[in-house]
């Protein structure tokens, strides 16, 4: 849960400027007391400030929206309601078609929903938007950005990538997917050609070369040519 207070002044279609404080809660998992901390939220802001205020809950899990909170006690009465933006309810068309980033921050936290554990579906889906970032011609500091979030997102995080592979991403800017193929590409020649190497010093310890020529021809360790014999 985090909680994040703003105020702004925002233009209305009048030309005049209107100075609004804007209360944003953001919540993954199912809580109770998610209507009663936004009416808080909203009047402590409300209170302190005295200024109009506009609270919105953003719920990014399977979360079942509730968008108001009542009360009663002996007469009094209380009925505050909030906006909500569901994240599982997002229309995925509608976020595509919007080149705003947020639709993207958008598009990456649903589709986390829908890859759930499956780490197949999550690389797919990274590879998904990080093509539909491409399309939208973003910088190369916002894409970086927006890479790592989506990495990030689908649990695809720095903690769990190869050093070699985050290396490579982080510097050629590619997907997470061609990143590792990349590796496993660059695994394979080295280990071809390590091989080959002890091969060759094979050769060389049967027609009596002396170690220290092998070493200088192959780079290989002493006691790696050692081992051969």
């Amino acid at each position: 849960m985090r909680i994040s207070d703003v105020g702004l002044s925002i233009p209305l279609k009048t030309g005049l400027d209107q100075r609004v404080a804007f209360h944003i809660e953001q919540q993954h998992e199912p809580d109770k007391d998610l209507p009663l901390r936004m009416f808080q939220g909203y009047y402590r802001m409300s209170d302190r400030l005295s200024l109009l205020v506009a609270s919105y809950a953003i719920l990014t899990g399977n979360i079942k929206p509730v968008n108001a909170y009542s009360t009663s006690c002996y007469g009094t009465e209380l009925n505050f309601k909030f906006g909500v933006y569901h994240v599982a309810s997002a229309d995925m068309e509608e976020l595509k078609r919007d080149e705003r980033v947020f639709a993207v921050v958008i598009l990456a936290a649903k589709r986390m929903l829908d890859a759930g554990e499956n780490l197949q579906d999550r690389g797919k889906y990274s590879l998904e938007l990080l093509s539909l970032t491409r399309e939208r011609g973003y910088d190369v500091g916002k894409m970086r950005n927006i890479q790592k979030f989506i990495y990030r997102i689908l649990r695809i995080g720095d903690k769990n990538i190869d050093p070699k592979v985050r290396e490579v991403w982080k510097m050629q800017l590619i997907p997470i997917d061609e990143a590792v193929r990349e590796i496993q590409i660059r695994d394979a020649k080295e280990e071809g050609l390590e091989e080959a190497t002890f091969e060759i010093a094979r050769r060389m310890l049967a027609r009596n070369v002396s170690v220290s020529d092998i070493i200088d021809f192959t780079g290989l360790d002493e006691d790696d040519i050692l081992a051969l014999g």
